[in-house]
């Protein structure tokens, strides 16, 4: 049996996740060959197979993996219950499936992004956000403005970048709209995109 098909096995989620699952595999995939096609496009389907496992566990069951796998939840992160599952989900993926650390930090950054993110991060963190299956109204609208940039950008890299920071302004408006937490990571992200579009075509936005 592969790894793939172990995954695909273990999986337990209901069947909105298992779809939303199986669209971020192919989205990844996708993502993957269009724009950093020295990155193993079966890594990164793997990888999302993976991102959301814990997604569905209870509060309890997260922080009990969070002490068996001696994962660190600040204060802060505490304060969003949404972040316990990249992290524990990571931890399995590394201890459980004996996967690299490339597969381990896509899917550990892929709620929050990162300043830096690595080119698995980014791939993994935006096939999350517009995979086909996403028909909430954010989501949609992220990834008409990517297609739009693939559109207009001769630079593919500069298109991909510019759909993420959009991502990113989009879940920081809802959450300042929601009066929720904002993780700090995440600001880093979008600072981080922002000065990488300053040096190349500007943002666009």
């Amino acid at each position: 049996m592969s790894i793939k098909e172990q995954i695909i096995r273990d999986l337990k989620l209901s069947e909105k996740r298992l779809k939303h699952t199986f669209g971020v595999a192919k989205c990844a995939r996708e993502l993957a060959l269009r724009h950093y096609p020295h990155l193993s496009a079966d890594k990164m389907e793997i990888a999302a197979l993976l991102h959301d496992f814990t997604k569905e566990y209870s509060l309890d069951e997260q922080k009990a993996l969070c002490e068996k796998y001696n994962i660190y939840i600040s204060p802060d992160e505490a304060l969003s219950p949404k972040l316990y599952h990249a992290k524990t989900a990571a931890a399995i993926a590394k201890y459980v499936y004996g996967l690299d650390k490339e597969i381990e930090s896509a899917i550990y950054y892929h709620t929050t992004g990162r300043a830096g993110m690595t080119d698995a991060e980014e791939v993994l963190y935006f096939a999350d956000y517009i995979e086909e299956n996403r028909t909430d109204k954010a989501c949609v609208d992220v990834r008409n403005y990517y297609l739009a940039q693939l559109s207009a950008e001769k630079d593919p890299i500069v298109a991909l970048k510019k759909g993420i920071l959009y991502s990113l302004d989009t879940t920081i408006k809802y959450l300042i709209e929601e009066g929720q937490y904002i993780c700090a990571s995440t600001i880093e992200a979008r600072n981080h995109f922002i000065k990488y579009l300053s040096h190349t075509k500007g943002t666009g936005i």
